[in-house]
């Protein structure tokens, strides 16, 4: 079987990330998977797949070389860290792959804003020596154009959303809310409010608001549920949860990090609402039929709350604004079967693209291809 080197956030212990890789063996059941990790070992462990350690450049390097394709998946530039890849280790992955010629992708990223000229530089080498480029929004195409990235850019969704899919088969979609009348009523709902928390992105202070604006429903009988959103090594997500429960005041459920995306399908039906501070949770969100407030951590959650017709807050919000976005949430509609079914196809329409480029044009599906929004870059 054919190898391909998967390189983004992935770890032993992330829904999202989980989600990403199963909608990757799911689109490409042919090809194996190296996944590029922090925590080789752990990784290994959870998914048995074979692993090159993302935090020596070198290997990933010779892992990108050796494999017979280098996709990068679900990859925020801009957002680098000990468990993605660096924006110079991205463009040396694809620069390997590029000389002994095998096919790049970058799929589903996304990008901020705020970068130095060096960074713009990489990201426009990047971008140019990759044969597939899906952006997961339009706010990172204008970030990219900014920059000078040439386009034009192919507009498409996370890659996580292509292990939602089994909602359909489940009937998880079907029996959406907002079809099947079960909670419609704002009023009916439970006053239980789950907030999903990832250390990924978190501004400074933060959580000092949040855990104040959570506080008065709290004081007023609501149940607050708190989710660390991966069992990271270095415990960022619990000491938060730590820190949110302490500036809440009343006593908090804690609940496990979700094992997957259709884990938290079944967790969150039936609740009242949940706060997001990451684009995955918001996803899980989605696909349990359940109302949900963005907190924009990520540049990809603020385009994905639009998209869902979902309340959005800024990460730099006062303690007051969050508070109305969290009521606002409790009130609203959750998003509408047909946008979660909008994404899903969205997700499909990228792998089924991935797929023609690794097939070298050769895919049957060349003409169900639909093709995703193209926005043109700089000149274009």
């Amino acid at each position: 079987m054919p190898s391909a080197l998967l390189a983004g956030h992935f770890g032993p212990s992330d829904a999202g990330e989980s989600a990403t890789l199963g909608a990757f063996e799911r689109a490409l059941p042919e090809w194996t998977p190296v996944l590029a990790t922090s925590d080789p070992a752990a990784t290994h462990a959870a998914h048995g797949c074979r692993v090159v350690d993302a935090r020596r450049p070198a290997a990933v390097v010779m892992a990108a070389a050796r494999a017979d394709a280098a996709v990068l998946a679900g990859w925020s530039i801009g957002a680098d860290g000990a468990a993605r890849p660096g924006l110079r280790t991205a463009l040396a992955l694809v620069t390997a792959a590029k000389l002994r010629g095998r096919p790049t992708a970058l799929l589903g990223i996304s990008a901020r804003g705020g970068r130095s000229a060096w960074e713009e530089r990489l990201s426009r080498r990047l971008l140019g020596g990759a044969d597939l480029v899906v952006l997961r929004d339009e706010l990172s195409a204008r970030h990219l154009e900014s920059a000078g990235v040439p386009g034009p850019f192919r507009i498409g969704t996370d890659p996580a959303w292509g292990d939602v899919q089994d909602g359909r088969a489940t009937g998880t979609v079907c029996n959406h809310p907002r079809i099947a009348g079960v909670n419609a009523d704002s009023a009916s709902r439970p006053r239980r409010i789950v907030v999903a928390i990832e250390a990924r992105g978190c501004p400074p202070g933060l959580i000092g608001r949040l855990g104040d604006a959570l506080a008065a429903p709290a004081a007023g009988g609501a149940e607050i549920a708190l989710q660390p959103w991966a069992a990271s090594a270095e415990g960022r997500d619990h000491g938060l949860v730590a820190e949110l429960a302490g500036r809440i005041g009343r006593p908090v459920q804690v609940l496990e990090p979700l094992p997957d995306l259709g884990a938290g399908r079944t967790s969150l039906a039936g609740i009242g609402a949940v706060v997001a501070l990451g684009s995955h949770a918001l996803i899980a969100a989605a696909a349990a039929g359940v109302p949900a407030v963005a907190i924009a951590c990520e540049p990809a959650i603020a385009d994905l709350a639009r998209r869902l017709d979902q309340p959005l807050v800024a990460a730099d919000a006062s303690t007051a604004e969050i508070a109305a976005a969290i009521g606002a949430a409790l009130e609203h509609e959750p998003a509408l079967p047909n946008a979660v079914e909008g994404q899903i196809a969205t997700a499909e329409e990228g792998f089924r693209l991935l797929r023609l480029l690794l097939s070298e044009g050769r895919s049957e599906e060349v003409g169900e291809l639909s093709g995703l929004p193209l926005r043109r870059g700089p000149g274009r």
